[in-house]
């Protein structure tokens, strides 16, 4: 993971069953040198009526990865990095950092 922006869906994972996409998200700036730092914490509302695809919604404001409790599937996954989005779980060691400071595991 690199410092920048980084957007984490405010129920955790990037897709529901029911509703789709996540539509709030938690929008941090990581310092990759300091990991217990996070700068400028703010919440995303992406609103499908205006931009219609996530990935779009997500490179306008300036983010290239996403941070999930869980992973989505592997199609999702694949469409983000298509997207030049990258999506980290839990698994991840530097993701479950950020998820845990944030409290959300």
């Amino acid at each position: 993971m690199n410092t920048g922006k980084i957007a984490i869906p405010y129920y955790g994972t990037l897709s529901h069953p029911n509703s789709g996409f996540e539509r709030v998200f938690f929008i941090l700036e990581h310092d990759e040198q300091n990991q217990s730092k996070h700068r400028n914490v703010s919440m995303g509302i992406w609103n499908a009526a205006e931009t219609p695809l996530l990935p779009a919604w997500l490179h306008q404001n300036g983010i290239k990865q996403i941070v999930c409790s869980s992973a989505p599937d592997r199609s999702l996954m694949e469409t983000m990095l298509k997207a030049g989005i990258r999506v980290f779980s839990e698994r991840s060691e530097k993701a479950r950092k950020i998820l845990k400071n944030l409290c959300l595991i």
